[in-house]
């Protein structure tokens, strides 16, 4: 996603669409370079029955409003639901995962449609398929290539998004990464590292 970002900046009308949602700054923040070292020290620290970092100077988490303030993702509102699949079955993995590469294949092909007098629909639409992209950041597995369709059907109404509680479920998904990888149950870390590198 970030590779297509600076090879295509966003017209205009995206970003203000974004920041409508509440989504624009992770845009802002971009993609980190990752402490691995850090992280996996971290996830060694993990204490999955009280959901706590153990460190020598006691005990630390994350918590929603570290979300709120370093994300600005919204932690209020109406709680995250799950349950739309496209139908696209070329596009699946399973049955609840996308491949990436031909939304972000599409988005590429479409940038140049959008302008100052692209229709509000079209608008729309790609700003929903970016939003997907998201789902690969926020919501990431160890594969790279794959996003969750949990999430997919709240797109439908973008204006809804920022009434969503994001940033409660971005920071669940990272609690139950960091449960598995400390618990043995896979062997690598995957969900919103960026907000666990930020937080220590």
């Amino acid at each position: 996603m970030w590779e297509s970002i600076r090879d295509y900046p966003l017209h205009p009308r995206i970003v203000r669409r974004l920041q409508d949602t509440g989504f624009y700054k992770i845009i802002e923040i971009g993609r980190l370079q990752f402490d691995w070292a850090l992280i996996t020290t971290m996830i060694e620290r993990w204490r999955p029955e009280t959901h706590t970092f153990h460190l020598p100077i006691g005990e630390a988490t994350i918590t929603l409003e570290d979300v709120e303030v370093l994300f600005r993702l919204t932690v209020d509102g109406l709680p995250w639901l799950t349950g739309f699949q496209p139908a696209e079955e070329t596009l699946l993995s399973g049955f609840s995962r996308s491949q990436l590469t031909p939304v972000q294949q599409h988005l590429e092909a479409r940038d140049a449609e959008i302008t100052d007098d692209s229709p509000p629909e079209v608008i729309d639409r790609y700003t929903r398929l970016l939003l997907l992209m998201f789902g690969g950041v926020l919501f990431p597995n160890t594969s790279e290539n794959l996003v969750s369709l949990k999430f997919l059907h709240h797109l439908e109404r973008l204006d809804d998004l920022p009434g969503y509680s994001w940033g409660a479920a971005v920071l669940g998904y990272l609690y139950k990464q960091m449960c598995r990888a400390c618990m043995g149950t896979q062997r690598d870390i995957a969900g919103f590292l960026s907000l666990l590198q930020m937080k220590t």
